[in-house]
Formats: structure tokens, C-alpha cells, sequence
């Protein structure tokens, strides 16, 4: 069923039941405004992470980092690969299907405990999805639908201010901005194809979240020359935006740049990420100050998908995982389509913590390698791992 949000988002799931969810959602509202009122008077001290500076020792240099792939919810090839119209709506009605079954508001808590337990001080984050709803269909091709159906960023803030936690989104970047039509019993049958049909739309952006606390500055994004576009059943061409978000901290004494991406896949042509890693390079090479680079890069550090990677080092980035982990591989990728499996099927390592700078990596880990629960489903926060690491400048 569905329900309003505490933004006037609404969010789907088949778990409980309205009276249920419309508590939950009213204490949310309540739990944003009261942090927000603390936010406003809280000392530097309150808004320390977890595992952050220890009182009385501002000046260490030391800053925690996290990136964090949210996961959109369902996979999108039997969309694009689908080979006529029918074909076409029936994937978009499954894709649609799986992002309830997926239960975000579900997948959120336990990202919101990650990010409690952690305490970054900056958060990378990648597919904050925006799904919106329109009845009926109205098979333009044209992103228009503007029913909130899911705001994953609003889901994921409402989660941190219940355990009294501070992030705001201080960057970010709007990316692919996509719709299509699905099956929908509710809506009127479209004269032209003789179906129910009503549109969802995806609006995919990567945001960096600060911690309350953390001065940042210069906020900066941008889209990548090099885009994949792929064309449709629906008889139109799909471009899947890729783009990155900057901005600038300082932390603990340390003053650098925090750069924020998440590159194409490494199919159906491998060179459009090669050439948004080298444009990505050339961003942070340029960048004035030590640069903190997180993000899922869809290139396996191991070298056994694109040479994205190995171009990244080549170009003088530092990689933190093997600095401070020598044995673990730090697979980060990827759990089934609908975070079924109950084991993990994580086979590469995609999502990174790059420096440019004197940066020492002082302790470096993933988050979210295991389940968070043993049943319902969906039993993983994403179908990525995340990486957490603590980083000193000299």
C-alpha cells in the first residue's frame, strides 16, 4: 500500500499496514524537527562521529571518510534489451515490482546504523534514486511524472534524524533522468496500444553528505562528455547520465577536496568508462588541494574488467584499501537483483577510497558484507558493499 512521507514522498511496501506507517512517518516529522532545532545550538563536541577525533585534539588531521552505492532498487537490462513494446512495459512493470520488493524504508535503517556506527565525516553516495508515478501513461518519452513514489534521500535523512544524526546533503549531482510506462490496472487503457498504462520515472543523483559539524565550500558537479545511450522497444534513445560532485572540507585541520562519482558499467561498451574515468582523473589532478576521491568506479581493482583502475593509479591516485588491508580483498560487488541470497555473491572490488596528496590510510574496512537480517527479504542494505576508511594528511 501507499503512503505519504514525512516530505510528501510516498513510499510503498506490502509489510504493514497504513495506521502503522502513518506512526512512523508522523514521528519522523517530529524527530527531523527536533534535530534540526539541536543542530542549530549543538557544540562541535555533539556533532563528533563515533569513532572521530577524541575531545580536546581538533588539529590531528584525521577524517573519516564513506562511500556508499544505495542500490535503485531493481536492475534496468530487460528494459533496455527488451525487444518490443509489450516486452518492453511487462520489464518496466517487473522493474517497478522489484523497487517495492526491494523495500527501501527497510534497506534504509539498516544504512542509517552503518552510518551511525562509522561516524564518517563525509559521505559519497551514489544512485539516491527519485522515483515519481503519472496516470495515466502519457508515452511521450518525456520525464514528467511528479507523483513522489520514493525519494531514497529523503528516506535515508528521515532514518539518520531518528537516531539524532545530522547529515546534509551539501553536493550534488542530477544524472540520468528517465520514464516508461507499466502495466497499471488502475489506469485507463491507452487508445494507442490498448493498455492500463501509467509512467514511472527515475531520476538517479550522486550526493555527498556532510556531517553537522564539517565546514565545506565550493560545491561542484558535473556530467561526463563521454554518456551511453542505447535505444528502446518504446522507439526512443535512453541516455543513462553519469556525473560527479565535489566540494571542499576542512576537517580536523585538514583542508582538502572531496570528489564524489559513480562511472558507466563496464557493458555494452567498455570505452565510455574509460573515458569518464580519464575525464574524472583530469578533475582531480586539477584540483588545488589534497583530494579524497570515493565512489563505484565499475572497474574491478583486480584488473579483470576494464582498465579503468589501473589508469586511476596510473594517474598518480592512491588506492586506501590494500595500504591498510594486505590479506582481505574487499569484494564490494554485487548481492542478486531483488537481495535475495542469503550468502554473499560479492566477486569484485568496485567501490573505492581514492587520495591524491600526502594522505596516510590509517584504518580502512568495508560495511554492509553481510546480511542485516535473516528474513524478510530484502536481507542486504544494497547490492554493494560499502568502504569506510580513516585517513590522516601529513
Amino acid at each position: 500500500m501507499t503512503v505519504v512521507g514525512c516530505t510528501g514522498h510516498a513510499t510503498t511496501t506490502e509489510v504493514t499496514t497504513m495506521s502503522q506507517r502513518f506512526s512512523k512517518t508522523t514521528r519522523r516529522l517530529c524527530v527531523l524537527v527536533a534535530v534540526a532545532a539541536a543542530v542549530a545550538v549543538a557544540t562541535p563536541a555533539a556533532a563528533a562521529p563515533n569513532n572521530g577525533t577524541p575531545p580536546g585534539e581538533p588539529n590531528n588531521k584525521k577524517v573519516a571518510v564513506m562511500t556508499r552505492n544505495l542500490y535503485l532498487g531493481t536492475g534496468l537490462t530487460d528494459i533496455v534489451t527488451a525487444p518490443t513494446f509489450p516486452q518492453f512495459v511487462e520489464a518496466v512493470t517487473r522493474a517497478r515490482q522489484n523497487v517495492i520488493d526491494t523495500d527501501f524504508e527497510a534497506r534504509a535503517d539498516a544504512l542509517a546504523t552503518e552510518i551511525q556506527q562509522a561516524g564518517p565525516d563525509l559521505v559519497g553516495l551514489q544512485e539516491v534514486s527519485l522515483w515519481r508515478t503519472q496516470t495515466p501513461a502519457d508515452l511521450s518519452g518525456t520525464p514528467n511524472a511528479t507523483t513522489p513514489f520514493q525519494d531514497f534521500l529523503a528516506i535515508l535523512q528521515s532514518e539518520l534524524a531518528e537516531r539524532g544524526l545530522a547529515y546534509t546533503a551539501v553536493a550534488t549531482s542530477t544524472n540520468a533522468d528517465v520514464e516508461a510506462p507499466y502495466l497499471d490496472p488502475a489506469a485507463p487503457v491507452n487508445p494507442v496500444v490498448g493498455l492500463p498504462l501509467s509512467d514511472i520515472r527515475l531520476t538517479d543523483r550522486d550526493v555527498i553528505l556532510a556531517r553537522s559539524g564539517v565546514a565545506t565550500s565550493n560545491p561542484q558537479n558535473g556530467h561526463y562528455a563521454a554518456q551511453l545511450t542505447v535505444p528502446t522497444a518504446a522507439g526512443s534513445t535512453v541516455t543513462f547520465t553519469r556525473g560527479w560532485t565535489s566540494v571542499d572540507a576542512t576537517v580536523n585541520g585538514a583542508s582538502f577536496r572531496f570528489f564524489n562519482s559513480h562511472l558507466e558499467t563496464e557493458s555494452p561498451v567498455p570505452a565510455i568508462q574509460v573515458a569518464q574515468g580519464a575525464e574524472a582523473l583530469g578533475i582531480v589532478t586539477a584540483s588545488p588541494l589534497p583530494v579524497i576521491v570515493v565512489g563505484d568506479f565499475n572497474s574491478d581493482a583486480a584488473g579483470t574488467t576494464t582498465p579503468t583502475y589501473a589508469n586511476l593509479i596510473a594517474g598518480g591516485l592512491v588506492d586506501a584499501w590494500p595500504a591498510a588491508n594486505r590479506n582481505d580483498p574487499g569484494l564490494t560487488c554485487c548481492q542478486n537483483e531483488l537481495l535475495t541470497n542469503p550468502v554473499s555473491e560479492n566477486a569484485t572490488r568496485i567501490d573505492l577510497v581514492l587520495t591524491r596528496g600526502d594522505w596516510q590510510a590509517k584504518k580502512v574496512s568495508t560495511v554492509g558484507a553481510a546480511p542485516f537480517r535473516g528474513a524478510p527479504a530484502p536481507l542486504w542494505a544494497s547490492d554493494h558493499a560499502g568502504v569506510v576508511a580513516e585517513l590522516k594528511l601529513k
